[in-house]
C-alpha cells in the first residue's frame, strides 16, 4: 500500500482537502497520513486541528512557531516549517506528499520533501492572484513539484508554459465543489438559527484578508469597506483574515467595530457551515478566493475589492470594484438591485469542475510510477 500525507495548514485549505482525505482513507491501495500545521495550531485561530482530529483521530501535529505579523515573522514561520517537516518527513518517508495551493504551510512542507526525495503532488497549480505573496510562492512551489493536480485547462497550461511535462499535469477540477455538490449543505432556516442570525434581514457575507505585498494597504482598505458596511447597517457575517503579515492590524481593526449591533464576527466556523451561509446570503463582499471558486455555485453576487484576486479566471457573478468607499458603495447597490446583473447571476455556471476531483486525483495518486523519472524534473525548454 501506498503512504500519501496530507497537509493542512488552516480551517479553510481542510474544508477543500477534506473530501480527498476521505477518499484516500477510503481506498484499499492507500494509507492516509494526516498531517496538521500552520494555524490549525494557533488558539487565536480557534483550535481548528480539532475539526480535523474529529474526523481523522490519527492527525499527526507539525508545528510551526508564529511571534506576530512582520513580514520577518513570515519567513522565520516558514523556516520553523522546513525544519519540523524534515523531521517527520525523514523519520516517517511517505510515498507522496500532498500540498495545495499557496501557503507557507504548503511551501515548507513541499521545501522538506522536495530536499529528501519525495514526490510532491501539488494541487491548484497555475493559478493567478494578483498582489500577494501568494502569487510566488504558489509558482515557486509548482518548480518543486513532482505531479500538478489543476482546476482548469487554463492553468494546466500555464504550468506547461513553466516548463513542466506534460506527463505530470493532470486537470481535476477545484476540490471544494466536491462537497458542494455531493455533501448536504444546511438550509438557510438551519444556519441561521445555528448563528443567531435574521433570515428576513439583507445579509452580506465579508472576508478582508491583507494584501502581503502592499504595505499597510490592506488595512486602509478594509477601513474603507467597514465604512461602507457602518453607512448600511445591514445584517453583516464578517469574518477576521488570515495568518499573513499584516493580518493582526486589520483583527484589532474589526475588534474596534465588533460591537456593533449588525455585525456578527467570527474567527472560523467547519466548512459546511461557511458554505452554508455562502448559500443563504444576499452579497459576498471583500477579496477572498472563495468568491471565486465557491460562490459561483450559489449563483451569489460577489463584490470583489482591491487587487487580491487580480488576474484569476472568474464568473460572471464578480464585480470587480476599487478599494474605495463611493465605488464600494456603489457596487454593493448593484448587486443587490439591477435585475439585469441578478438574472445573469442566476444562470451563471462554476467553472472550476464538476464535483469529481477527489476520484481523479486519488486515481493517479495509486497508479503513477514513482522512480527516478517522477524524482528527476527536467525543465521542457
Amino acid at each position: 500500500m501506498r503512504t500519501i500525507a496530507v497537509v493542512t495548514g488552516s480551517r479553510a485549505e481542510y474544508g477543500y482537502l477534506k473530501p480527498l482525505m476521505n477518499k484516500i482513507e477510503n481506498d484499499a491501495k492507500l494509507t492516509l497520513i494526516p498531517l496538521i500545521t500552520g494555524t490549525h495550531l494557533l488558539p487565536k485561530f480557534g483550535n481548528t486541528y480539532q475539526l480535523v482530529e474529529n474526523d481523522f483521530p490519527s492527525a499527526i501535529k507539525i508545528p510551526m512557531s508564529l511571534t506576530d505579523d512582520t513580514l520577518k515573522a513570515m519567513a522565520i514561520y516558514l523556516a520553523s516549517g522546513v525544519t519540523n517537516f524534515a523531521e517527520f518527513l525523514n523519520k516517517n518517508h511517505p510515498d507522496i506528499l500532498v500540498v495545495l495551493g499557496d501557503r507557507s504551510e504548503s511551501f515548507a512542507a513541499a521545501l522538506a520533501a522536495f530536499y529528501l526525495n519525495i514526490p510532491i503532488a501539488h494541487i491548484n497549480g497555475g493559478d493567478v492572484t494578483g498582489t500577494t505573496i501568494d502569487e510566488s510562492i504558489r509558482h515557486a512551489i509548482t518548480k518543486i513539484a513532482h505531479i500538478h493536480f489543476v482546476h482548469t485547462k487554463t492553468n494546466a497550461e500555464r504550468v506547461e508554459r513553466m516548463g513542466e511535462e506534460k506527463k505530470r499535469i493532470f486537470v481535476t477540477g477545484a476540490l471544494t465543489l466536491d462537497t458542494i455538490l455531493h455533501v448536504p449543505l444546511p438550509s438557510k432556516e438551519e444556519i441561521f438559527t445555528r448563528y443567531h442570525l435574521n433570515p428576513e434581514k439583507t445579509t452580506f457575507l465579508v472576508v478582508q484578508h491583507p494584501i502581503t505585498t502592499l504595505d499597510n494597504k490592506g488595512y486602509s482598505q478594509l477601513e474603507e469597506l467597514l465604512s461602507v458596511l457602518d453607512l448600511l447597517k445591514e445584517q453583516t457575517i464578517l469574518f477576521y483574515p488570515n495568518v499573513d503579515a499584516g493580518g493582526v492590524q486589520l483583527r484589532d481593526l474589526i475588534k474596534k467595530h465588533e460591537e456593533k449591533p449588525y455585525l456578527h464576527t467570527f474567527v472560523n466556523l467547519p466548512h459546511e457551515d461557511y458554505l452554508g451561509l455562502m448559500k443563504s446570503v444576499d452579497v459576498m463582499i471583500g477579496n477572498s478566493s472563495s468568491g471565486i471558486l465557491e460562490a459561483p455555485s450559489f449563483h451569489l453576487p460577489v463584490v470583489n475589492i482591491g487587487s487580491r484576486q487580480q488576474g484569476r479566471e472568474r464568473s460572471i457573478n464578480i464585480i470587480d470594484v476599487l478599494p474605495q468607499k463611493d465605488k464600494i458603495l456603489s457596487a454593493i447597490d448593484y448587486a443587490l438591485h439591477n435585475k439585469k446583473f441578478l438574472k445573469k447571476v442566476q444562470k451563471c455556471e462554476n467553472k472550476f469542475g464538476d464535483g469529481n476531483a477527489s476520484q481523479r486525483i486519488v486515481n493517479v495518486l495509486k497508479t503513477i510510477q514513482i522512480n527516478e523519472s517522477l524524482i528527476q524534473k527536467q525543465i521542457t525548454y
